[in-house]
This record gives C-alpha cells, sequence and structure tokens, in this order.
C-alpha cells in the first residue's frame, strides 16, 4: 500500500472503482480527520462516532460509481459525514435522547508544570468560556465554523460539504462569529 501514499484523494477513488483494498488507504488517510470531525460538530460519545465512520466508509465503498472525479474526494466524505451525523440526530430525537454537547472544542494540555500553573488555568477558563460558547450556537453555525476554523476547509469546500451557495456559507460564518463573541462577552461577565 505504500505505492499510493503519493496519490490524489481523487485517484485514489478512481482505484477503488476496481480494487477494493484502495478503501483501507481512504480509511487510514481520513478516519482520523472525519473522527474529530464528528466529534466536534456532535460531541457524539466514542461509540456511536465509530459506528458512523463505518457506516462513512462503507457509503464511500457502495457509492464510489457515483463519484465525480472532477468534483474533490473530500468534499463528498465530508458530506457523507455530515449526513450520517444527522441521521443519528434525527434517529436520537425520535427516541427521545437527550444528547448533551461536551467542552472538546479545544484540547488541554495533560500535563502541568509547576511554574506554569497559573497560565494553565487561565487556558482551560478560556477554553472553557469558548467551549460553552460553541456549545450554545445552533448546529447551523457551528458546522461552517469548525469546518472554516478547524478542519481549515474553503468556503467552496464547505458549501460541498453542507449543499449551501457560497454566499450563505460567508454569511453563515459571519453570524457564528458574531453569536461566539456575544457569547463570550456574556461568559466572561459571568465569571467575573
Amino acid at each position: 500500500m505504500q505505492e499510493y501514499l503519493n496519490k490524489s484523494d481523487e485517484e485514489l477513488a478512481e482505484l477503488l472503482k476496481t480494487d477494493d483494498n484502495i478503501l483501507s488507504v481512504l480509511i487510514d488517510r481520513y478516519q482520523g480527520k472525519l473522527d474529530r470531525y464528528i466529534l466536534r460538530i456532535s460531541s457524539f460519545p466514542k461509540e456511536d462516532r465509530e459506528d458512523i465512520l463505518q457506516e462513512v466508509f462503507l457509503s464511500v465503498y457502495e457509492n464510489i460509481n457515483s463519484f465525480d472525479n472532477s468534483l474533490k474526494f473530500s468534499s463528498w466524505i465530508y458530506r457523507i459525514a455530515h449526513n450520517k451525523v444527522i441521521s443519528l440526530w434525527r434517529k436520537n430525537r425520535n427516541t427521545n435522547s437527550n444528547i448533551s454537547l461536551e467542552d472538546n472544542f479545544i484540547l488541554i494540555e495533560q500535563s502541568l508544570k509547576e511554574e506554569n500553573i497559573l497560565k494553565q488555568l487561565e487556558k482551560e477558563e478560556n477554553a472553557e468560556i469558548v467551549n460553552k460558547a460553541l456549545e450554545s450556537l445552533p448546529v447551523k453555525y457551528k458546522e461552517p465554523l469548525v469546518l472554516y476554523f478547524i478542519e481549515n476547509k474553503s468556503y467552496e469546500e464547505i458549501s460541498d460539504i453542507l449543499q449551501m451557495p457560497v454566499s450563505s456559507v460567508g454569511t453563515r460564518i459571519r453570524r457564528a462569529k458574531e453569536k461566539m463573541k456575544q457569547q463570550i462577552e456574556d461568559l466572561i461577565k459571568a465569571y467575573e
């Protein structure tokens, strides 16, 4: 599989149409990224995320012949992941499950050095404020924000993933930033 590491995603997608073994290369390439994305937009527990990832890669395998190589593979697979998350939300909502969002937006260092305790505590407090502000956002604002700032996707890629016009992506990101700013200001006042 070493010979496939330098191939583009689109080339791998084309090869997958005739060679099932290529799926493992795509899984290696995307499993961590998609898991992070799913966690950030949903805060689902690990078991649910693993189930979603299995469904995503199964969908990739089953639908690879419908993939248009003129498009970006990453946008296509993120869209599949997005749809699987929405499906699980709907399923859980229909079974009256309450999905609470956890603080998973910023990772806090595990070890504290004695001379950095005050800085670390300040970082943790700031991370908590940012996490709470992010959690308070409606999904329609949280998703483009996570895709743009955390997953480093372009407006065009976000447009493909969320299936909305590029101008709407920009509007949602701008509104999300405004809402985040207001939430952060309110939370800081509450901490004082």
